[in-house]
This record gives C-alpha cells, structure tokens and sequence, in this order.
C-alpha cells in the first residue's frame, strides 16, 4: 500500500470513474468568488476595473476585500471600450471571458496591458488557458454537475496563500443533483438556488475532498468536444436570426450558445421554451440598472437566449432542439 490512508474492503461507496484533475497546479476553493475574493484581498491591490456586465457577486468579493471598485462599457465585440490607457500600481483589469467566447478579446488585452495588472475571469469559459496573467479563475459547476469549486491559477508576482480550511458545505449542496437525478430539474430547482446562495459572502476555503473527487469522475476532454460539435450545430441553423455572429477560436469551448434577439419579447420565448422543459439560463438581469440602454451588454442581460450545447445533449438531439427553437422563434422573428 502506497498510500497508509488508503482503505481496503469494507463496504462499498460510489463507483466513480478516474480521469485525473482538471487543473492540477490550481490552488482550490470552495466557489469562484471566492477565489476572486482572495486575489482582491491580496496586498498592494488597490483599484479593479471591471465591466458593467458582470454577476454581481464579483463586485461583493471585491467590495468584501475593502479594494475600490471602477467600471467599464463594452462594444459590439464585447471589447472594453473606455479603459485607461495606463494603470498605475496596485491597479488592475478583470476581464470576463463571456460565454467561452472571447478568448480573442483576452489576447487583445494581453498585447495592451502588462500581465501582471490582467485578472481574466474564466467562469464561463473552463477550458480556456491560463497565459501568465496575475489570476486567472474557473468554475468547473458551471460546466457539469457540481456541488461547488473554484480553481485559481496565478502568476509568481500574486502574493497568494492557499487557503487552510475545508469547505464543508458540499454534502448539503449535493441535495439539487441527487434531486435530478431521482426526481426532476423542477423538483431541484429550489434546492439549487439554495446552494447557490449558500456560497455568497464565505470567507475563502479550500475546496472539500468530495468535489476534488468528483472532478476526476469527469471526462473533461468529451465535454470540451461535445460542446464545440453542439454549438457548430446550433449555430448553422440559427446564425441568421443572431444579432451577434459568434466566431469561436481553436481556444474557445462556448458555455452555452447566445442567441441575441433584439425587437423580441425574450422573456415571453422563455416562458414557452420551459412550458415545453426546455431550460435555458439567465445571466444577471439585476445588471440592468447600471447598464447603458441599448448597449450590447443590455442587449445580453435581456435580449438573449441562452441555448444549451452541454455534453448531455448529442448531435442528433442538438440538431432537433435548434429546429424546434426556429420553430418557436419564425411566428416572432421579423
């Protein structure tokens, strides 16, 4: 026996596969804030520049942190738009990598900025790579079943420390997957909100041993591949009808495909879709007050359709989903 905690016999527990870690130089936190909350408590770190668009617990770590918070437009390529040319010391930009899409943006920003002042949040986008930027964070939960977990790489020059006390929330949190799975995403959902809720305002932890583990059980390469083939699919039936013609790079693995409909009662197509189980996410609408009317990023907060290309689906069921969407979608579409 290798290992003298190793145990032998005895009865058994779940019999989960072994695909190795996803990021395992990563310093491991029980969410994504609050691993953005431990790169902001870092010390020397004064101001963040941070887009408009962006789910508002990223500003409750920086403002939890006591670190001053200035935001930023985008343009129609999701861009920064009014950015200081420079930033002084102790100044930084997070750049969120919306929808596993932007990772043409990250490197435009990578030319223009020393890395050393670049937080790419990757929340949305797993698979994207980190590039030597102070901090780059993850949420593997936003990518498959998941009670929890965040991941933080980072470069030599963040004076980091990883946290020393297990998260130990995850058995609780597991309750909405073990709901779907017995019963519905409608019987769960409550459960789900729960454990979303249960993550805001903690002080940074590591990461439980039971998500560590259920991360290995997962085949990340067919996730990475599933998703490119889903949103390829999606994508050549409803390019024509999208406001925003998405050009993945070979670094780009889409969370999801946003479907931005301008001049159309979103709201109402969603109501529909769910009537017929069909699920599609919403991301940040309380970001509308502090958004620009007309702006692009309005346009995503309430505008948009958030279609699903997850590994659960194959090509066959994708290309069904997107037909039956263009169904929905022609009685409405100008």
């Amino acid at each position: 026996m290798n290992n003298p905690r190793e145990e032998i016999g005895g009865y058994f527990g779940l019999d989960l596969p072994e695909h190795g870690a996803l990021y395992p130089q990563a310093v491991h936190y029980q969410s994504a804030r609050s691993a953005l909350r431990a790169v902001f408590e870092c010390q020397g770190l004064h101001r963040v520049w941070m887009p408009a668009y962006v789910c508002d617990s990223v500003l409750h770590a920086a403002d939890a942190a006591g670190i001053e918070i200035c935001t930023y437009s985008l343009d129609d390529s999701l861009h920064p738009s009014d950015l200081p040319d420079t930033l002084s010391d102790g100044e930084i930009v997070l750049y969120v990598n919306y929808f596993g899409l932007c990772q043409s943006v990250v490197r435009r920003l990578q030319t223009h900025y020393p890395l050393e002042h670049l937080i790419i949040d990757n929340s949305q986008a797993l698979f994207a790579p980190h590039t030597g930027v102070l901090a780059t964070i993850y949420s593997p939960r936003k990518f498959a079943g998941l009670p929890d977990g965040g991941l933080l790489l980072h470069s030599p020059a963040l004076p980091i420390t990883a946290p020393s006390v297990e998260d130990q929330g995850s058995f609780e949190r597991m309750r909405y997957l073990l709901l779907r799975a017995s019963c519905s995403a409608r019987e769960g959902y409550a459960a789900f909100q729960e454990a979303r809720n249960s993550l805001q305002n903690l002080p940074p932890l590591t990461m439980s041993r039971l998500t560590h583990r259920l991360i290995r059980s997962i085949d990340w390469q067919q996730v990475r591949s599933r998703r490119r083939d889903n949103f390829a699919i999606i994508a050549q039936r409803l390019n024509s009808m999208n406001a925003i013609q998405w050009l993945p790079t070979d670094d780009d693995i889409p969370l999801c495909y946003p479907l931005v409909l301008r001049g159309i009662d979103v709201a109402a197509i969603k109501a529909q879709l769910t009537a017929q189980n069909i699920f599609t996410a919403t991301y940040w609408p309380d970001v509308l007050p502090r958004l620009k009317p007309g702006s692009i990023e309005a346009a995503l907060a309430q505008d948009t359709l958030f279609l699903p290309v997850d590994q659960r689906l194959d090509p066959p069921r994708t290309d069904v989903l997107a037909r039956h969407i263009l169904d929905v979608l022609r009685p409405h579409h100008p």
